[in-house]
Parts: structure tokens; sequence; C-alpha cells
């Protein structure tokens, strides 16, 4: 795995208990304007104050194909944090706060520690905090002006055509959920997010399956065993004797 170009991507991308969950029943949408299907998608956003879940990974590109397992953590709107196993082993953390992405490797033994600027620079759009855990959730990543959006009603989802800087088209599910969005930066690379299935809680529906596509690059995340509101830890130490990653 060369230094560090499928670890960003991963970051970028990841950029009460509930163990048991029901699938999803997708129901037909409804005759909606485009500023209470806005109002909708902000009701029917991640609300738990802590998530915990095991996932499992797979990420291709042109040269090699990858996959690993391990655990993903939300506090929300402070905290993402993950372990990801390879062959078993915990080889990559990280630690990312509003302003602050932290990881490191110990494969090559390397880390990172700084804030967004190096994501924006590579994809060319927005990234922050609440694009990583909107992303994660279900969310829309960039939520455009009721003015700038071309809504058609179709039976099984909300089409969106956006005149926006960023975001150009969106799929929203009847139960308010992004199925899929596509953004495009201002180095006309695109970034393409499809969530395949959805797992229904008390009070949310959470991605069970997301597919990230970008720069030639793909990654699947699968969402397993997903717990709500639990008291959780986030241990995180940068190891002193690894090599600073410069950009």
């Amino acid at each position: 795995m060369k230094n560090s170009a499928y670890i960003l991507f991963t970051v970028l991308i990841l950029l009460g208990s509930c163990k048991s969950y029901n699938k999803t029943i997708y129901t037909q949408t409804k005759k909606i304007s485009r500023n209470k299907l806005l109002k909708q998608l902000n009701k029917h956003t991640f609300s738990a104050h802590t998530l915990d879940s095991r996932i499992s990974i797979s990420y291709q590109d042109t040269n090699q194909q990858i996959s690993g397992n391990g655990r993903l953590r939300i506090l929300k709107d402070s905290i993402i944090w993950g372990s990801i196993n390879f062959l078993g082993i915990p080889m990559v953390k990280f630690y990312i706060t509003p302003k602050r992405i932290q990881y490191y490797n110990k494969l090559d033994q390397t880390y990172y520690d700084g804030n967004f600027e190096l994501l924006q620079q590579q994809f060319g759009v927005p990234v922050n905090f609440t694009n990583l855990q909107n992303l994660l959730t279900g969310d829309m990543l960039i939520k455009p002006e009721p003015e700038n959006i071309h809504l058609s009603i179709i039976p099984q989802y909300y089409d969106l055509s956006v005149k926006n800087r960023y975001l150009t088209h969106a799929r929203i599910s009847p139960f308010y959920k992004v199925l899929s969005e596509s953004l495009y930066g201002s180095k006309q690379d695109s970034l393409h997010v499809k969530y395949t299935d959805y797992q229904s809680f008390k009070r949310e529906n959470l991605p069970k399956k997301i597919q990230i596509r970008a720069a030639g690059k793909t990654l699947m995340i699968h969402l397993k065993n997903i717990s709500l509101d639990k008291t959780l830890k986030f241990p995180f130490k940068l190891p002193s004797s690894y090599k600073a990653l410069i950009f």
C-alpha cells in the first residue's frame, strides 16, 4: 500500500442499544414542495448522541483491491473515530474533530495530523466534519437553496436536479434520507455517493451499505451491529516514533 493514498481516501469518506434492526420499508413518495422537502430533510437528519458500529470495507482502484474490517464510532458533531483491521490485525486508526484530522498507519509507520485543507485541495469540493458525518449517516453532504432545485416526484424517490457550485444531482428516499448524490469539484473531479440499503431504528434510518466513487477509486462501507446512544470511549494517541506525512 503506497504511503497513504488509500488511507486519505478512507478518511475523506469516512470522511439506547439497537443491536437488532428492521430493514427499512420503502414506501411511495408523496406530493411535496421544494421548501417542505428541505424541511423534512432537516427534520430527519441524524439525531442520536452517539453511534457505534462494526464496519467492513473494500477499496479498489486501477492498481489494487483491498478489504478489511473494523469499528466506527461517532459522537454527534464532535468526534468521528475509527479503527481498521487488515488480515485481523489493527493497522489504521483515525480521530476526526471539527477542526482536525489525525490518523496513523502501522503498516508503513506514518501519521498525519492536520486540518481539512488538504482534502479540499485534493478533491476540489468542500470537506469538513459535518460533510463526513452526513455521508456516514445518509444525510445530504451539501444542502441547496430551494430556488436552486428542480424537483421531480417519482413513486420510489424524489429526484433533485440542482444548480449549485458543487452539488448537481440527488435522489431522496420517501423517508427523507439520501439514496444517491453527485458532486463536481473545482478541478472537474466528481464524487458519487450511493446508499444501497438502509436499516431502521427507533428514531433513525441509517445506511447499511455506502458506495463512494471518486478519482477512479471506489470504496464500499458496510455498517453492521449498530448501537445508538451508548456511552463510548474514543482512544487515540499518535505514535511518537512514526514519520509525519507532509503534503
